[in-house]
Formats: structure tokens, sequence, C-alpha cells
């Protein structure tokens, strides 16, 4: 059953893999032509453009993320056939210091039987001689009648009891050579079952293997989406009028951490992967005395705004210094630190992870259709 389940989740992630494929091969044509003609795309179809790439590269997402579940769950599986091989060898090794001990047993035993035999040779050989004279010769030879009688009962005495010992022994060699070849039989189940086990490693690796490559190609499928998605951010930024400014610097305390990816996070105090715009603007929040609420389990940037209203913090669309300007635009949207109002209505903010690359950058740009939340 696991191997008819694994191999339609590959057929599965094969054709996964191409649709996602031509679908960014499309987005990326579209954009190729886009820009042979200086005026051929408005900015509401660079983002209609730019959240098709997004749900593409959540959808390639998912599916590393299941993936590396199951991957998860194959290890754990590896693990446990590991353990049980390791039970068998242990079991093995015990059953071979059992058939030793029996054998050395069996040694003995034999040697005993030998010794039995020895001795009932003896006997009989004393018994015939003491046959072979005739009853007045043995009574002439017997101080008394007692000793007469004593004798040829010490005589039958002693032969009746070597051959029941004998008896005993040759049972015990028998019962002796039975558990060996018992333990043999047991040692071949045992021999069977590891190799059964190891098989069975063998496979669970090679699928293993098989499901990381898979997650590796999603999410390296995600990042080539997210290259995409990149330009056409850069467009969008153009389009406003701004450029961004990466010489500059800024004391945010997690500039040195690595930036989120599919495989996690550093979070922040307020419940945010640290180098996306989100965190950083609510550092300066903080950093400005005022209180910044924990909206990291609430959604993306393009839901603070409604956030705010929902905890009554005044939203409008008139930008003040120390406001958070707020882009509902793109699948995640984009929040930034207004740092002055200029003289022409134009605003200068500092922002991070604006082109989605986790770095610094500040620019001057219009208002547009941003919206400010005024933190009290």
């Amino acid at each position: 059953m696991q191997k008819n389940i694994t191999r339609t989740t590959l057929i599965t992630s094969k054709r996964f893999l191409l649709l996602a494929t031509a679908i960014a091969i499309a987005l990326a044509g579209s954009f190729s032509i886009s820009q042979g003609s200086s005026n051929a795309v408005t900015s509401a179809e660079l983002r209609a453009q730019a959240n098709a790439l997004q749900a593409e590269i959540d959808a390639n997402k998912a599916r590393a993320n299941e993936l590396n579940g199951q991957a998860e769950g194959l290890q754990r599986h590896l693990a446990e056939i590991g353990l049980q091989i390791a039970q068998v060898n242990n079991q093995i090794r015990l059953t071979d210091i059992k058939i030793a001990q029996l054998q050395d047993e069996l040694v003995k035993t034999q040697s005993e039987l030998d010794r039995q035999k020895g001795l009932l040779k003896a006997s009989m050989r004393t018994l015939y001689k003491k046959q072979g004279a005739s009853t007045v010769e043995l009574l002439v030879g017997s101080d008394t009648f007692s000793e007469f009688i004593d004798q040829q009962e010490y005589l039958e005495r002693l032969k009746t009891n070597i051959q029941t010992s004998a008896k005993q022994v040759i049972a015990l060699k028998s019962q002796i050579e039975q558990q060996q070849n018992e333990q043999k039989l047991l040692l071949e189940s045992q021999k069977g079952q590891r190799q059964s086990l190891a098989a069975k490693e063998n496979e669970q690796q090679v699928l293993l293997e098989t499901t990381k490559g898979q997650a590796a190609n999603y999410t390296a499928a995600a990042e080539e989406l997210r290259k995409q998605q990149a330009n056409i951010n850069a467009q969008l930024l153009a389009a406003s009028g701004g450029k961004a400014d990466y010489t500059r610097t800024t004391s945010y305390p997690w500039a040195n951490y690595e930036p989120w990816s599919f495989n996690g996070c550093t979070v922040d105090p307020w419940g945010m992967c640290v180098r996306q715009c989100v965190s950083y603007t609510a550092w300066k929040v903080a950093q400005s005395g005022r209180n910044m609420p924990n909206w990291g389990g609430y959604g993306n940037a393009n839901q603070w705004d409604d956030n705010a209203r929902a905890m009554g913090i005044p939203v409008d669309s008139s930008p003040r210094a120390g406001d958070v300007a707020v882009s509902n635009s793109g699948f995640y949207g984009h929040v930034m630190y207004v740092e002055s109002v200029l003289q022409d209505g134009r605003i200068y903010v500092s922002q991070y992870n604006y082109e989605l690359q986790g770095k610094y950058s500040e620019m001057t740009i219009a208002p547009g259709s941003l919206v400010f939340i005024h933190f009290p």
C-alpha cells in the first residue's frame, strides 16, 4: 500500500511542478513583453501579476512544507527501523552465545557419556569373569556365604547403575542437541528478519531522498517566482516615483540575523519574522516610545490598517512624521515608517525587505493610495 501511495504522490508532484513552471514561464513572458513597450502595462496589471505569482509561491511553499513533513515522518520511520535492526542484532548475538553454550555442554556430556561407557565396559568384564567361574568356585573363594551373596548383588547393582547412568547421559545429550537445533533455527529466522528490515530500511531511505529532492524542487521553484515578483515590485516602486537607497544604515537589532526562509525564521518580540517590513516597522514604533501591539499572529502587512481600526487607532490618508504607511497592494502588502513629510507632499520613509531581499532601505515616494496609522 505504501508503495502505491508513494508512486501516486510522485506522479502528482511532477505534474504540479510542470504546471507551476508553465505558469511561471507564462507570467515571465507577459512581464518581458510589457518591458518592450513603455506604457503597455499599468500598475494595476503589475499588481495582478504580483498577486498571481504570490499565489504560486504559496502553493509551492505549501507543497514543500507538506513534503518536508513527509520527510520528517520517513526519518522517524527510518529511526524506528534502525532500532529494530539493532534489537535483532542483539538477539542474534544472544542466540549465538546460547548455541556456543549448548555446544560446550554437548562436549561435556559426550565426555561424561564416554566415561560411563568405559565404566560399563569395565563392569561387564568384571562381571563376565565372575560369572565365568562356577558357583562352587565362587562359594569356596568366599570366606562366608553372606560374602558370596554380597559379591553377586554388588556386581548386579553396579551393572544396573552404570546402565541407568548411561541412559540418563544419552537422554541429556539428545535434549541438548534438540535445544541446539532449535537455537539454530531461531538464528536463521532472526537473520531473515534482519535481512527483511535492511531491505525495508533501504527502501525508506530511497523514498526519503526522493521526498527531500521534491521538497527542494518546490522550494527552488518558489524562490524563482519570488525573484520574478521582486522585479515586478521594482517596477511598481519606479512607478511611485521613488528609488530605494540601500546605502543607509539603521540600528535595527536583528539586521545580522538570518532572514525568513521556507525553513522558518527568528521571531521578534511582536511575533513577527525579523528582517521583514512588519518587524522593522514595529521596532520603529516601539523605539519612539509608543505602544506597538503584538500583531504577529494577525495577518500580513496589508491587514495592519484593519487591525488598527479594530483597536480604535486612527487611520487616514494624511501622512505625518512617525506614522506607519500601509500599502495594501500585493498579496502581503507592505508597511513603512514615515520619517518625514516633504513640502511637496511626498513622504520620506525607512523600511525593510521592500524588494524581498531582507535589506534596509530609505526612499522618497508619493503618498498615492497609501493609508497611514497614527499610533498614539
